[in-house]
């Protein structure tokens, strides 16, 4: 008898397929998906999504790989930061380098540059805030830095360098690079003591950004001719938060500080008064002209004259009614870039000096404040001030309070202030009662909790 074809051959070349746990999905579904996910990415011209888990262990192995190669350490925070990383499949978005404590003198220290070069050798995209504390910073360290901010696509938007001995040669080469920088909004320098000179590098640096909103350089060694630079990068820069406690400006630095804001200031609540009065004028005669078309549609209505309707037309029946079209969803813009002008929100100038034991003697104290008077009085972004530590005396402080009351009747934004102690107690009091900032909406829908029996 004949075999059957395919009876006994075949057989023997055959595996047994593989059978699948409920809910595992087969490799070659998933190698399909990647091809077609791959495929779609290169027509559209983007990137596919990461694998942050490998990112993240490439990152560590190339950040431990440097610090052996210049005989540092890692630092010990950040090594454990980046394991919980990998485990939770999570990316890195904030850094923190800080010194670890020596034991003996040849013990291996932290250092900010390996850390740097491993971001760059493995195109990290994803940091957004650098904080650097107490740890000195060379030259060379402040240009790797730099460089990093230089490149423009590390999306970095907050620098924190404080208390690190930086010098004013090398914030100027820190600063030469905030004009390539299209994401940086916040830089901090604080107990960084590079004086007027380091000051006048910065600026230089901040009039050519279009980004940066916040500069904090407390405890900098700021005498009175940084004040007329910071109020020029201010005036001519998207500059609008200025945090300068424990520096010396004195009282003529902070007025130059302030100057042009207040006369931008002064100039707006103008522009505000002009266009109340031409609204109101503008609704007295839309009233008037109101009240004269009621009086001649009474006379016309009491004359009987009507108008002769045509034949055959009816009352309505000229034009139909259009049908409502729906209202298309508008799209959400960009929001827009910030604005370049004389313009503060936030000022801080705690212990600086503001008092009548400077240059300018007893009554520089009372100019000073009768310029920041104004300043409240007028400025209708202006939401903190801080003026503690500075002995303006009493009529400093009345100055204050006079402000406070004016810019409350005006109908202009609540604002925080702080001043010191050192003045009338009750005008400190009224002070403060004024001056508690925006005042908190009650959320709806939570009544009285009911008293337990």
């Amino acid at each position: 008898m004949p075999k059957k074809k395919g009876s006994a051959k075949g057989k023997k070349g055959k595996g047994k397929k593989k059978s699948l746990k409920s809910g595992e999905v087969p490799e070659i579904w998933v190698k399909n998906l990647m091809k077609t996910y791959e495929r779609n990415c290169k027509n559209v011209n983007t990137i596919m999504v990461p694998n942050l888990r490998k990112l993240m262990k490439n990152l560590m192995k190339t950040y431990e790989r440097n610090c052996k190669n210049v005989n540092t350490i890692m630092v010990p925070n950040l090594r454990k930061l980046m394991k919980d990383c990998i485990e939770n499949n999570q990316m890195l978005v904030k850094i923190i380098v800080e010194p670890v404590p020596m034991v003996t003198k040849d013990d291996p220290q932290v250092q900010v540059e390996p850390l740097i070069s491993a971001i760059r050798q493995e195109r990290y995209t994803y940091l957004k805030d650098l904080h650097v504390w107490d740890m000195p910073l060379t030259h060379e360290n402040m240009a790797a830095i730099a460089l990093l901010l230089e490149k423009g696509f590390y999306p970095i938007r907050l620098l924190e360098l404080m208390d690190c001995l930086i010098e004013p040669y090398s914030l100027d080469r820190l600063a030469k690079s905030f004009g390539f920088c299209s994401t940086l909004t916040t830089i901090v320098l604080d107990y960084n003591e590079f004086g007027d000179e380091g000051c006048k590098c910065l600026c230089q640096g901040l009039l050519n950004n279009e980004t940066i909103l916040s500069v904090s350089m407390c405890y900098c060694c700021l005498e009175e001719s940084s004040g007329k630079m910071l109020g020029n990068v201010v005036a001519n820069s998207t500059v609008r938060e200025l945090y300068l406690d424990g520096n010396d400006l004195l009282c003529e630095g902070a007025m130059e500080l302030i100057k042009l804001c207040v006369n931008k200031a002064e100039t707006e609540e103008y522009e505000r008064a002009e266009a109340k009065r031409q609204k109101e004028e503008l609704e007295a005669e839309a009233a008037l002209k109101e009240k004269e078309g009621r009086f001649g549609t009474a006379m016309s209505a009491g004359s009987g004259d009507e108008k002769p309707t045509s034949a055959g037309s009816k009352p309505g029946s000229a034009k139909g009614k259009k049908k409502k079209k729906g209202k298309k969803k508008k799209k959400k813009e960009p929001p827009a870039p910030p604005a370049v002008g004389p313009w503060i929100h936030k000022l801080h100038l705690a212990d600086n000096g503001i008092d009548c034991y400077g240059k300018g003697g007893q009554f520089a104290p009372l100019v000073c404040m009768r310029l920041f008077k104004s300043l409240v009085t007028h400025s209708d972004c202006l939401k903190e001030l801080d003026l503690e530590d500075n002995h303006i005396g009493d009529l400093g402080g009345k100055l204050i309070l006079d402000a406070l009351t004016e810019r409350k009747e005006a109908g202009l934004p609540g604002m925080k202030l702080k001043t010191t102690t050192r003045m009338n107690a009750d005008t400190f009091s009224a002070i403060v009662k004024l001056a508690t900032g925006l005042k908190k909406k009650k959320k709806k829908g939570k009544g009285k909790k009911k008293k337990k029996k």
